[in-house]
């Protein structure tokens, strides 16, 4: 593991063809400013009426904004001849939902890369549990993902989850003085089941759950109420498929 931390260290040429130096300007560039100009009842005159405070973002584009130790393993092979190597390891991380980028901050607090998630294989975050990330691009899906989903629960049925950005434009109505001038970023989550290479849309209701494992719809159900599962518990529902692939 050393060998290639100190591979992503030693290449820095390599690594910046597949990487670019974060630009904050692209998150900001849905934020608008500017003047309204109104008309004067004498049409010799115009003046321009100020705006109040212009709006802002709330929310951030990240999956978690705290670094967290990760590794990271390529599609393609990167380094100079002789000391290639597909992975990096042991480097904070953190994942741009957004730009679909994972950030990598260097030894250098100021050195951050942003590689394109389309470059990206998988990659895991080892803190305060190990979390797996998949890229979405590895499976089939009628949703057409693009980004990364999480492995809640693996086995021969495996759960993922799947988190989306939604960007909620500004709905401030100047005339009423309603609404908002915010641009508002939520997140929300799609859990998916994982059969093969296909992922199928799961919601957390108890028969599409009974439905998705119904070979052992039964044993499942028994489990379920035994234990009085709440299957909206993302913790509950992977219960749920670690008891159904121990079976």
């Amino acid at each position: 593991m050393k060998i290639i931390n100190i591979l992503f260290l030693s290449v820095g040429l390599s690594l910046t063809s597949i990487a670019q130096q974060i630009n904050a300007t692209t998150r900001d560039a849905i934020n608008r400013e500017g003047l309204a100009v109104m008309a004067a009842t004498n049409t010799s005159l115009a003046f321009f009426d100020i705006k109040g405070p212009k709006g802002g973002v709330v929310g951030d584009s990240y999956l978690d904004s705290t670094w967290t130790l990760g590794s990271v393993k390529l599609f393609q092979k990167i380094g100079a001849p002789g000391r290639e190597g597909d992975s990096i390891a042991n480097i904070p991380l953190r994942l741009d939902l957004y730009t679909n980028e994972l950030e990598l901050k260097a030894n250098d607090a100021k050195d951050i890369r942003a590689v394109k998630g389309n470059q990206i294989r998988f990659f895991t975050l080892e803190s305060p549990q190990r979390r797996i990330f998949l890229n979405a691009k590895s499976f089939r899906s009628e949703d057409n993902l693009q980004g990364f989903v999480e492995l809640v629960a693996g086995g021969r049925i495996s759960l993922v989850e799947f988190t989306k950005l939604n960007i909620i434009k500004p709905n401030y109505n100047e005339a009423l003085s309603v609404g908002s001038k915010d641009t508002k970023l939520v997140k929300t989550s799609q859990y998916y089941v994982v059969k093969g290479n296909t992922l199928f849309p799961l919601t957390t209701s108890k028969k599409k759950v009974l439905d998705a494992l119904a070979d052992r719809a039964d044993d499942v159900e028994k489990f379920i109420k035994s234990n009085s599962l709440n299957l909206k518990s993302r913790t509950n529902l992977a219960k749920v498929f670690e008891y159904y692939n121990n079976l």
